[in-house]
């Protein structure tokens, strides 16, 4: 995680295969990432099949204190949605948190 630069940063806590929800919140992200300036979005799937998912998984559990549904979205290192929201709910918490880090 890039804390203190501008921007949010969107973790979808995800398996990679298999997974339908999952396979919609990147979709989601690909549709959004346009309407933000360069660099004021960055997103990644954390993998829960992977080893590095899962190291990934177990430290989002503690900075957030309490471990993400599979699947959710975490916003700069906080659990914003335990399950996929609809594009314009993630639209909105992406803007907002833009705005609280300006």
């Amino acid at each position: 995680m890039k804390i203190g630069t501008q921007g949010a940063y969107v973790e979808i806590v995800a398996k990679k295969k298999g997974c339908m929800l999952c396979d919609l919140a990147i979709g989601i992200l690909e549709e959004i990432s346009p309407e933000f300036a360069e660099g004021m979005l960055r997103w990644e799937v954390v993998d829960v099949s992977d080893r590095e998912g899962i190291r990934r998984f177990d430290a989002l559990t503690e900075i957030c204190g309490r471990r993400p549904a599979v699947p959710s979205i975490v916003i700069n290192e906080k659990i914003a949605f335990d399950n996929i929201p609809d594009m314009e709910s993630l639209s909105s918490a992406v803007r907002q948190t833009i705005s609280m880090e300006r």
